[in-house]
């Protein structure tokens, strides 16, 4: 009798740790790779870790769900995860509730100092040799379309590593990206010189991003965590880790 209750005990520990492992594991859709801020074959990233970090702060773990880009909405709206990054109000998922913003995008035209460039504007760029990232024009505003449109020297890369690569080979006037995954691609760099100085023009406005949650309680607990890896001075170590 005494081993049956002993059974019956041990049973129901393991029970209770696989309640508590489903209720405290979250499955975040993210899109496929956007190095530094997400890497897919480490399963990890600058992003990534400030996510997963600040949910450890409240008690949670984070299981990463890669998926198409067009696919993280719709992993909310089925609830095929239990939460979603990188994305913002402007994604149209209604029934959901965003985070507040956990990380910044800023795109900017890079180019190299020596050629002195004037850019101030993004009509700016309509004489030169742009490289920008693939399918800028549907994420940059229609000034920028414009100027895409009308300038033959406009060309996408899928491959951003190619579009540094290109600005230091004097392949492009300009390239146009997010500021940080130009400096992680820059460091990363060994077979061409990328020691020339740039001037970095901000000419776009900046995109704050958020996590985007099922469950109201578990959102309010990420930004509870989020505010604590911000105090602890673990968020700027986060960035340092990737962006030297």
């Amino acid at each position: 009798m005494k081993k049956v209750g002993a059974f019956l005990v041990i049973a129901a520990a393991l029970l209770c740790g696989q309640i508590l492992t489903a209720q405290t594991q979250l499955t975040a859709a993210v899109g496929l790779a956007l190095p530094p801020y997400v890497l897919k074959d480490t399963n990890n990233g600058l992003e990534v870790d400030i996510v997963r970090q600040a949910l450890q702060e409240s008690g949670y773990t984070l299981k990463l769900d890669f998926v198409p880009f067009a696919r993280v909405p719709i992993s909310l709206k089925d609830k095929s995860a239990d939460c979603a990054l990188t994305i913002n109000e402007a994604s149209g998922v209604t029934g959901v509730f965003y985070s507040q913003s956990h990380i910044t995008y800023q795109n900017v035209a890079v180019a190299l100092k020596s050629r002195g460039l004037k850019i101030a504007k993004v009509e700016d760029l309509k004489p030169l040799r742009i490289v920008a990232f693939q399918d800028a024009t549907n994420y940059l505003g229609n000034d920028f379309r414009a100027m895409a449109k009308s300038n033959t020297g406009y060309s996408e890369l899928a491959n951003q590593e190619a579009q540094v690569k290109m600005l230091f080979m004097d392949r492009a006037d300009a390239v146009v990206m997010d500021i940080n995954i130009f400096k992680y691609f820059r460091q990363a760099i060994k077979d061409v010189p990328v020691n020339a100085e740039v001037t970095i023009y901000p000419i776009f406005p900046p995109t704050n991003y958020k996590v985007a949650f099922i469950n109201k309680d578990v959102c309010q607990k990420f930004n509870e965590g989020f505010n604590k890896l911000k105090a602890s001075g673990k968020y700027d170590a986060i960035f340092k880790n990737y962006i030297k």
